[in-house]
């Protein structure tokens, strides 16, 4: 199976992959801190650090460490669930700041939909909105990787069964 992606110039990423494990494996590995440091980040992604209370208002972050030519960069993402519906959905987004006026900036925000197929089968599609077009590669090819890193955790999880 592979994942699929779709990219337009307002910002907005779509990602697909149907995976070969139950609906409620598949969430879980998304919102239990210690399966989702196993998968999470890109390709350069050596260690997460993840903070995550599974409720909407609730903390969502991440903090991935990659190697890169120059040692070691932090890069910290920091969210709050906005909606938080097991095992269907989740979705986070940066909070937002008293400071912030409307309009100020793209904010980004993440949406994940979980549904179950048959066999045990889960297709999750992942819509990221607000993505700013010089972050762009970065952030495509680092949800490639971590679906991608997705599929080997769940078939290592499965084997460990």
């Amino acid at each position: 199976m592979t994942t699929e992606t779709d990219y337009d110039d307002n910002g907005t990423l779509v990602v697909t992959r149907t995976y070969d494990a139950p609906i409620e494996a598949v969430f879980d590995a998304w919102i239990q801190t210690s399966k989702v440091q196993q998968w999470f980040g890109c390709a350069d992604t050596v260690k997460v650090k993840s903070t995550i209370d599974p409720k909407v208002g609730g903390d969502y972050t991440h903090e991935m460490t990659l190697k890169t030519a120059h040692g070691d960069h932090i890069v910290p993402g920091v969210s709050v669930f906005t909606e938080y519906d097991p095992p269907n959905v989740l979705a986070y987004a940066p909070p937002r700041s008293e400071e912030m006026e409307d309009g100020e900036g793209a904010e980004m925000s993440v949406r994940v939909e979980f549904t179950a197929r048959g066999n045990n089968q889960t297709e999750v599609r992942l819509t990221h909105t607000g993505i700013p077009h010089e972050f762009s590669p970065f952030i495509i090819d680092g949800w490639g990787a971590a679906f991608g890193k997705l599929y080997r955790f769940l078939v290592t999880e499965a084997h460990a069964a």
